[in-house]
């Protein structure tokens, strides 16, 4: 987001960010060694049955922590929540920009952070395939033309097919959009840049609507017209993975995610909010929201992939992201009152703000880690490779990309949740940066 005029960034935000990217980073790693992995409700039988047969911590521990990797997409939801708040809080700092004449220069101030380092993550992708086709046809003699456009694999059996059309959606972010043969084409991560940019464009209406029919109703009914574009999906094709890439990238079918993210934000920033925000910090309350999300998450779970159940199943993404809401929420209202923490706290939103820098290397790490295992390197050379190469390389890499192009923050000042509301009624403003910048 173009940061001028703004003085802070929002702590909690920035620690819910790194937790999402953390999230997503793992799920791609998880997912790529594990490989097709079942619907999350087989993992929480596998972790019910191993309570059930009495086999131990340990078996119980690997049995969540599978759970919890496979749940790791749902770190993408959390992003475009993220992104809601912070372009609610932005846009009560700041209203002028949400009106003529001001809006088209923030929309393309949003628009040029989002897609100049999607391009770069692009440019990156193609570099590395090249480099990694090069080796390829070293290594098997075949021409590097052919190992260019259908030697690179990713996750060891998928194969990336680079083509002039693959090409051409990579580049013009709305082929990728259209159909399932070019979603990922190649970079897997980034197809999320084309629903932000859906997010971006509808944002002024959203918030208009916000601000006129107030925060419940708004909440409500996209939570309602999400469950209802959903339904149409189950009613027309079976169950929405049959049409993955259409309830995946196309807002209409996770707009929820964004506007109860703007639900969040509207109580951090608006001054109608402030008796709201009062009464969500009571410890009582946060509890009850932390149950309430958990209830909703795992509902929402248990039903995804569920193909018998039919029309439940367009509640499965709505219920589960109304969990995710639900521990955001209590993320934010429960941050201690002018506490930026310590040296811990100030690495984890150092993180979270080089979010979408760490996607880009993550998605290029991908293809490393792919073509060692299709060279069969030994097991001391790979895990060395996981452990030491693979995370650090992501975020040591990622530093000096996000200060190329811009993400990081021009002020490292950051405020609480209890100061975002200050004596005389203003919101504080939140700097938004990353792959949730908010613009």
């Amino acid at each position: 987001m173009d940061q001028r005029g703004i003085g802070g960034r929002l702590v909690a935000v920035d620690v819910l960010r790194a937790v999402a990217i953390a999230w997503v980073v793992v799920f791609h790693l998880w997912g790529d060694l594990e490989f097709f992995p079942g619907a999350p409700r087989e993992y929480y039988e596998q972790l019910t049955w191993q309570f059930r047969q009495g086999n131990g911590a340990w078996a119980a521990l690997t049995s969540f922590t599978d759970l919890l990797f496979r749940d790791g997409f749902q770190g993408v939801p959390l992003f475009m929540m993220i992104s809601g708040l912070s372009l609610t809080v932005a846009a009560y700092r700041a209203p002028g920009t949400m009106r003529f004449p001001r809006l088209p220069a923030t929309m393309l101030g949003r628009f040029r952070k989002l897609l100049v380092p999607y391009w770069a993550g692009v440019a990156l992708t193609y570099g590395v395939i090249g480099a990694i086709a090069w080796r390829q046809s070293a290594i098997s003699g075949a021409s590097f033309t052919a190992m260019f456009g259908q030697g690179v694999t990713i996750s060891r059996a998928s194969l990336i097919e680079v083509d002039r059309e693959t090409v051409l959606a990579s580049v013009l972010l709305v082929p990728r959009l259209l159909g399932p043969q070019h979603f990922f084409a190649p970079q897997l991560a980034l197809w999320f840049v084309g629903l932000l940019a859906q997010y971006y464009l509808l944002f002024p209406l959203l918030f208009a609507l916000l601000r006129r029919i107030g925060v419940v109703p708004f909440v409500l009914g996209t939570f309602a017209g999400t469950v209802a574009a959903n339904w149409w999906i189950v009613d027309q094709y079976g169950a929405p993975e049959f049409k993955f890439w259409l309830v995946t990238g196309w807002a209409p079918f996770r707009l929820f995610e964004f506007t109860a993210g703007m639900g969040i934000g509207w109580l951090l920033a608006s001054p109608d909010a402030r008796p709201w925000l009062r009464a969500a910090r009571h410890p009582a309350v946060i509890t009850l929201v932390i149950i309430a999300g958990f209830a909703a998450h795992t509902a929402g779970d248990l039903l995804i992939g569920r193909w018998t159940v039919r029309y439940w199943q367009s509640l499965a993404l709505p219920l589960a992201t109304l969990g995710l809401a639900c521990w955001a929420l209590a993320v934010v209202a429960a941050w201690p009152r002018g506490w930026q923490g310590g040296p811990l706290v100030g690495a984890v939103t150092t993180f979270g703000v080089m979010s979408y820098g760490i996607l880009i290397v993550s998605d290029i790490m991908r293809l490393v880690a792919s073509q060692l295992r299709v060279e069969d390197v030994s097991d001391p050379v790979w895990w060395t490779f996981l452990t030491a190469v693979y995370v650090p390389a992501s975020v040591a890499l990622a530093w000096p990309l996000c200060r190329l192009l811009g993400l990081m923050p021009r002020s490292r000042h950051a405020v609480a949740v209890g100061e975002l509301i200050g004596a005389d009624g203003r919101s504080a403003a939140v700097a938004s940066a990353g792959v949730a910048g908010g613009g």
